[in-house]
């Protein structure tokens, strides 16, 4: 009788169905073996080798032409054949980087980037003053500390299959988010910022003036600097990266300091780039401080409608 064996490099499996999983995305059908095989020339019996895990699919060469012709970020892929990421996690962070590349570019239909500095600058300053309430100053930050500023929004673990986490409306202006009841990942916590963000930005804006008017044309960009401010803000990014190796992968250094995903980490680093570490005058400060001691000050009963 011929000895079962496990599967000699399973990481490579899962390469592959990575691959396969993006291919058929972006063809919008069933996409079979050799599709994913050809993009590295193999015949059918290399093909079928690489897809069983009989074959080590990991050359710098193979990496690059495979997120070349997947046009996704090589260190999505490095990350899964050394086994540092799941399919679905790698998923996500292609799904996030394609998402928060398309918010950008729609941003630009509402103006220049001058245009655009005083929306980034009311987020920032409403993130400035979270983070003011929540004692912030040495990444990760823990949600909890941020939540516990709105007595009207509370949060439940759950179990959850088809997502991450998810809104309820209890009752008018009051709101549970659920989360998917497992280790609290990176992705997690991300999906459970933006539907902070939904909440505060859209269904109770009126409660910040510092945000202004709801405008439905960049409500969704101020959302994405929301969490990415949030999570990882520029000024603690620019400190972390000085304490970083340089011999070290910067992002994921990063990516492991603020507890978020690498896509989030890589958005704020095009961030500084493009825009610079935000500063704020004197009297600015001080009414970030203000305003925080007025949500501070706040009960629960002020908070409900």
């Amino acid at each position: 009788m011929k000895r079962s064996q496990g599967v000699k490099f399973p990481n490579s499996v899962q390469l592959f169905k990575f691959c396969q999983r993006i291919l058929t995305e972006k063809k919008g059908g069933k996409v079979h073996d050799q599709e994913v095989g050809a993009i590295l020339n193999y015949n059918p019996s290399d093909c079928s080798h690489w897809k069983r895990g009989e074959k080590n699919v990991k050359s710098v060469f193979a990496l690059s032409s495979l997120a070349d012709a997947l046009q996704i970020e090589p260190v999505l892929l490095h990350d899964i054949v050394h086994g540092y990421t799941s399919i679905d996690e790698a998923y996500y962070e292609y799904q996030e980087s394609k998402a928060f590349s398309n918010l950008i570019k729609d941003s630009i239909k509402f103006g220049t980037v001058q245009d655009l500095d005083p929306v980034r600058k009311r987020v920032e300053q409403f993130v400035c003053m979270l983070h003011e309430k929540a004692d912030f100053s040495t990444p990760p930050l823990y949600l909890p500390e941020v939540l516990q500023t709105f007595n009207f929004i509370s949060t439940q673990p759950v179990e959850m299959m088809d997502r991450l986490s998810r809104i309820l409306k209890i009752k008018p202006g009051v709101y549970t988010i659920q989360f998917k009841k497992a280790e609290l990942k990176p992705q997690t916590r991300v999906s459970i910022t933006k539907d902070l963000a939904r909440v505060l930005f859209e269904a109770e804006r009126k409660r910040f003036p510092i945000l202004g008017e709801l405008n439905q044309d960049i409500v969704a960009y101020e959302e994405m600097l929301f969490v990415a401010s949030l999570l990882a803000p520029l000024k603690s990014l620019k400190i972390e990266v000085a304490k970083i190796n340089v011999r070290k992968n910067i992002v994921s250094e990063l990516a492991a300091a603020f507890w978020v995903p690498k896509s989030l980490i890589s958005l704020q680093l095009q961030n500084v780039i493009r825009f610079g570490v935000p500063s704020f005058s004197r009297t600015e400060k001080d009414q970030i401080k203000e305003n925080s001691n007025v949500i501070n000050s706040m009960t629960a009963d002020e908070y409900l409608p």
